[in-house]
């Protein structure tokens, strides 16, 4: 390297707090007086990625309904959108999970990796 070239700068990038997995499932989605069926990409203990032709905008609210397995009682939490790609979907992240509900997250995403 010259002396003249700059250094390289590699960003800081923000690490998941949680590990993800595949999951690709319906969930219902209730926001802004609507509710409408879309389907996941992935999940972890602490959100999911929901396929959206049009996501709603960053740090809306709402609630989700999904189930990880077809014979699993359903998931019901409150959630809020942290990022979106337009066209393709949302992340979202769970807000109000009981410790036992983040527990079988956990549990099935150990599963499956």
């Amino acid at each position: 390297m010259d002396a003249e070239d700059p250094p390289l700068i590699k960003p800081e990038l923000p690490k998941r707090q949680y590990r993800r997995v595949v999951l690709v499932t319906e969930v219902e989605c209730e926001a802004l007086e609507r509710k409408e069926v879309m389907v996941t990409r992935d999940v972890s203990a602490g959100g999911m990625f929901i396929t959206a032709r049009y996501p709603l905008p960053i740090d809306s609210y709402l609630t989700v309904t999904f189930r990880l397995k077809l014979t699993d009682a359903p998931i019901t939490c409150r959630a809020r959108v942290r990022y979106t790609q337009h066209a393709v979907g949302m992340g979202i992240q769970f807000l109000d999970l009981s410790d036992e509900i983040r527990e079988k997250l956990q549990k099935f995403v150990d599963e499956i990796a």
